[in-house]
């Protein structure tokens, strides 16, 4: 049996109840996180809870009763239980505007729901990409920063992407530059130099993301198709890929 975390409390992940009026099912209003374990221990845990409230206060506009204290409390049960003795688990973090009256009321009472289960090593062997421009992101609006609920532009860029024979997509915006991938950040390399696309191009503020762009000789610069087509080498990444080479398809 598997536990999950749900509004304070720790209980059996068959026997947990959300409202069907909770905005989250009804509207989608809400943000999640994704973040990785290893040996039982969260990567970069304290930058993971700062873009939740981040997020859940631009998405949603409040912030969850959920202390940090309490957050990697729920996570080290949720790993012991669900996922000891695993070397990887990925965990869930969803929180969405909770229960109201009618469609776009504002939210008062969020729903925090926290999932852990073991997940497989990280894959670092590329991965093939062909560029969807049928999704554009927003350039410009601070939600693409956010990881929200609605995936339903990723999912329908990453099915268009499998027809050409890939794997995954790489997604345009409004202003027609590279951005990111289906669930992933994007960096170019020229010449030794790492480039990402800056987040006002429409991007996720993804963990990784800030992590290799302060460790590391990064430019923060917009990335044309004819750019990103002759760049050194291409990558994608997330909390759980690293830095993932990218081979093109046309």
């Amino acid at each position: 049996m598997s536990l999950i975390y749900l509004n304070g409390n720790i209980v059996p992940d068959n026997g947990a109840l959300i409202s069907h009026k909770d905005c989250g099912f009804t509207t989608g209003i809400g943000i999640f996180d994704s973040m990785l374990a290893k040996d039982g221990k969260p990567i970069h845990v304290i930058e993971h809870f700062e873009r939740i409230m981040h997020d859940c206060e631009t998405v949603i506009g409040l912030k969850p009763n959920l202390s940090f204290k309490d957050f990697c409390g729920a996570i080290a049960k949720l790993i012991s239980q669900n996922a000891d003795n695993t070397p990887y688990a990925r965990i869930r973090t969803t929180i969405t505007g909770g229960v109201v009256n009618t469609p776009l009321s504002k939210a008062e009472t969020p729903t925090v729901l926290i999932d852990v289960a073991a997940c497989n090593e990280p894959d670092n062997t590329p991965i093939t990409c062909a560029v969807i421009t049928d999704y554009p992101r927003i350039a410009g609006c601070p939600l693409e920063n956010c990881k929200r609920l609605d995936y339903s532009r990723s999912y329908a860029a990453r099915r268009k992407a499998e027809e050409s024979g890939a794997e995954e997509a790489l997604l345009t915006n409004t202003d027609g530059n590279v951005v990111c991938g289906a669930t992933s950040n994007l960096f170019i390399e020229e010449s030794g130099i790492l480039i990402t696309p800056p987040l006002v191009d429409g991007v996720l503020a993804g963990v990784t993301r800030r992590k290799i762009i302060e460790e590391r000789d990064v430019k923060e610069e917009s990335i044309s198709l004819e750019r990103l087509n002759s760049a050194d080498k291409v990558y994608l990444t997330n909390s759980f890929i690293g830095l993932r080479t990218v081979n093109l398809v046309s």
